[in-house]
């Protein structure tokens, strides 16, 4: 039986962002002892998504509907490998504790493959156990740049982009503003400081001249030092990194300090989210047309797929990403007609890129019967996943804000991965 060292991986937890960066956690924080596994032609799927806590509504029960409609699909045609897939669900929770209790009793139960956590930090977290246990895992959401590079033995996948390609999005934007330079606040935080890193190698790189940084910390109260030397630096751009809360008091920080001129305030993700009437009363009209945002494209446009779970009440949030992630599973085992987790976490990049284009599970398992190479492209059609287990590139949404407040999309960007 593999065992979980709950305690340390409290611990690490404490330590990172609450936002979800923090620096990659050591395996030796963890203690796992790792059973010889059988090949025994039946792949199981452990679950570990929110189905308690903040995430449960908005992510975990849209993502957990999704993987459940890929896994009927699968079962109602035949299965994996002969056999019926196993499907194990576990609650995440809010926290570490909670995950790892739900984690300790998907590896009782012998699971091959993992679908979440859900929570960066919570990836963080237990992703070196998982790697300890030998357990593939593939997250729908964890998309913070400290999982990037992440020790993970060739075991972790995400069908969410990486931060590390939202960076490449924000400067796009930028590009296209017309800016020939843009100044940058950054939420100063395991979450904030690699983004902001990757931000300006990804402006440096198109001829755009920083002409600052400046990191500000949740804990402050008013930003108006910070927001004067970044308006104060420079005509161009403003980039703005943060999270719910303190980023939308900076945000309502540059728009006073640009009030008279109004410059382009380009936003991340996680300001994506209806204004209060406090911050709506501080944004005059004029800075607020001069804001724009970028944020993952996380509601998928297959409508069959959208169908299956809105029966559930579900959002949809995320539900293509935890979707592809099944998909993934299921095809690379039956191409490699295996359900070890290491051999079917060695096919993912060659099933997302390589081959006949397919975007069903029968569809693709039809093909590989037939001894043919696929290329899986997702929910979406775009999915790609690299050697290093991220997806190559990724759609963003560009927003803006309404008169109200309201969040409103305004084009499709499609990013490509850096160097490809």
């Amino acid at each position: 039986m593999l065992v979980l060292g709950v305690a340390a991986l409290v611990a690490t937890a404490a330590c990172s962002s609450s936002n979800g960066g923090a620096a990659p956690a050591s395996s030796s924080t963890t203690s796992t002892t790792e059973e010889v596994r059988v090949e025994d032609n039946v792949l199981r799927i452990g679950v570990l998504l929110p189905s308690s806590g903040a995430g449960a509504s908005e992510i975990g029960q849209s993502a957990r509907a999704a993987v459940e409609s890929a896994v009927a699909i699968a079962n109602d045609n035949g299965g994996v490998l002969g056999n019926d897939v196993v499907l194990l669900v576990r609650d995440e929770g809010a926290d570490v504790a909670t995950a790892a209790v739900g984690l300790q009793q998907l590896f009782d139960s012998n699971v091959d493959v993992l679908i979440g956590p859900a929570s960066s930090n919570i990836a963080i977290a237990l992703v070196p156990t998982l790697v300890d246990a030998g357990v593939a895992t593939c997250s729908p959401s964890a998309s913070a740049l400290a999982l990037d590079e992440f020790p993970d033995n060739g075991l972790f996948f995400r069908t969410i982009p990486s931060d590390s390609l939202q960076a490449e999005a924000m400067a796009s934007v930028i590009e296209r503003t017309g800016d020939t330079s843009a100044a940058i606040a950054y939420i100063d935080d395991g979450y904030g400081r690699p983004f902001e890193q990757v931000l300006q190698s990804r402006l440096r790189a198109r001829g755009i001249l920083v002409d600052a940084s400046v990191g500000f910390s949740i804990d402050d109260e008013g930003y108006s030092t910070e927001a004067a030397r970044l308006v104060n630096s420079g005509t161009g751009a403003i980039a703005l990194i943060g999270d719910a809360e303190a980023g939308s008091r900076m945000l309502a920080a540059l728009a006073a300090a640009t009030k008279t001129e109004p410059r382009d305030i380009v936003i991340n993700d996680a300001l994506r989210q209806p204004w209060s009437l406090s911050l709506l009363g501080s944004v005059s009209e004029a800075s607020r047309e001069r804001i724009v945002g970028v944020s993952p494209e996380v509601l998928t446009a297959n409508q069959e797929l959208l169908a299956q779970v809105a029966a559930t009440d579900a959002t949809g949030l995320f539900a293509g990403q935890a979707f592809d992630c099944a998909n993934l599973f299921m095809l690379a085992a039956e191409k490699t007609g295996s359900s070890s987790p290491k051999t079917i976490a060695g096919a993912i990049p060659d099933i997302s890129s390589v081959g006949s284009t397919c975007a069903r599970f029968v569809t693709c398992s039809d093909l590989i019967a037939e001894g043919r190479s696929i290329d899986f492209g997702g929910a979406d059609g775009l999915l790609t996943i690299g050697s290093d287990g991220d997806p190559v590139s990724a759609r963003f949404e560009q927003f803006a804000f309404d008169p109200t407040g309201r969040d409103v999309t305004t084009q499709s960007i499609t990013v490509p991965s850096i160097g490809s």
